[in-house]
Parts: structure tokens; sequence; C-alpha cells
């Protein structure tokens, strides 16, 4: 199956999220709004989101499959992880994968906002006195208690510390850990320093 993906071209984001199950799949896709030409581009994009659709999604990623229109990040890798052999095939396998990836995307929702405690709409120059008090926050509470946890997934999971399923390598919520640690590295903000020993597990690089 060929599909559509549609996101904003200049960020990472929720996208990437699906960009790597895709390829890790080995799935044919278009990237439709990194692409040029007639029906791509961020125009072919809004005008889906904008058109009179069955079941819309409310905003991007969204992710076409035949005469399907899949949106929210979680759902489209819950859709494509059985179909690519990316996730488990029992059912209580699958909602554990599930299960994995909203709480990743929680966590990238708490990183996010961490330096746009204000307003997503506003840049973190414009609101910089309220995210330090955010991050130190999120520094301190927020950010042991998900990468514990992950942690702790990972310990019990009896992959030697690598897979959060266990011996399934390459699923896509392994993918899905990957995002929320480069934001957490790359400073994002939060005041997170690369060579912090902490949660050791956690890190894929």
């Amino acid at each position: 199956m060929n599909y559509e993906l549609y996101y904003w071209p200049s960020v990472q984001g929720r996208g990437e999220f699906v960009r790597l199950t895709l390829e890790e799949g080995g799935a044919q896709y278009r990237d439709v709004a990194r692409e040029s030409g007639k029906g791509a581009g961020i125009e072919a994009m809004m005008r889906v989101l904008n058109g009179a659709v069955d079941r819309p999604p409310f905003a991007p990623p969204f992710l076409k499959a035949g005469r399907l229109l899949i949106g929210q990040t979680a759902n489209i890798l819950q859709f494509l992880g059985p179909r690519h052999a990316l996730a488990p095939k029992a059912l209580a396998g699958r909602l554990w994968t599930h299960q994995l990836q909203l709480t990743i995307v929680d966590f990238l929702v708490e990183i996010h906002d961490s330096h746009h405690p204000v307003a997503g709409s506003l840049y973190y120059e414009d609101q910089r006195t309220e995210a330090r008090r955010r991050a130190a926050d999120f520094v301190k509470n927020r950010m042991p208690k998900f990468l514990g946890y992950f942690e702790a997934v990972l310990a019990q999971s009896g992959s030697g510390m690598r897979y959060l399923l266990g011996a399934l390598d390459g699923t896509s919520r392994e993918h899905g850990l990957i995002r929320p640690r480069r934001d957490l590295d790359g400073g994002a903000g939060v005041g997170v320093r690369r060579d912090d020993p902490g949660f050791p597990g956690t890190r894929r690089d």
C-alpha cells in the first residue's frame, strides 16, 4: 500500500514518529507537504484539512491509507504497527504498545510546555520568565517521573535495558522514545545537559 503522510515540512514534531515508523517498516509513502508540484506542498495538506471529508482530522499529522484518513500520532502508529510487523500480534501486547506510546506523547507535551508555558502561539522569547519557572519544576518533578517509569519498563522487559517491548526490536514505540530524549538532550529550554548521567537506559545514541 502507498501511504500519504501530511505534516508540516519544516519541523519534526509529532510527524517524526510517523516518518520513523514508515521508514522502519519499509513502507512506500509520500511526504506530501515536503513535495512540490501539483497535489503537493502545504496547500495540498490544507485542502484536505479544510475540505469536506468524512471523519476529518483535527490537525496534522494525518495519514491517508487507501480510503482511510487517520489522524492523531498514536492512532496512526496503532494502525501501522501490526501491518508492518512493528507491534506484537497478541491483543494484550498491542494494547501495551499503544499505552506506552500515549505515555510518550504525554511526556513530549510536557517537554514542549516547559518552554511554551503561556501559549503555544508565542515565541519562547516572549515567555522566557514563565518558561524558566516551568522548566525548573519540570526538571525537578516531572522529568524524573517519566524517565524513571521508562527505565523501570526497560528493566523488566527482558531485553537488557535495550527495548521497551522486550525482544521485539524496531517497533514504532521504540522509535517513539527517541524523540523525547532528543528534545531533552538538545536542551529544549528545560536545562538538561547532554552529559547528565541520569537515566542511562533511555539513551539510544
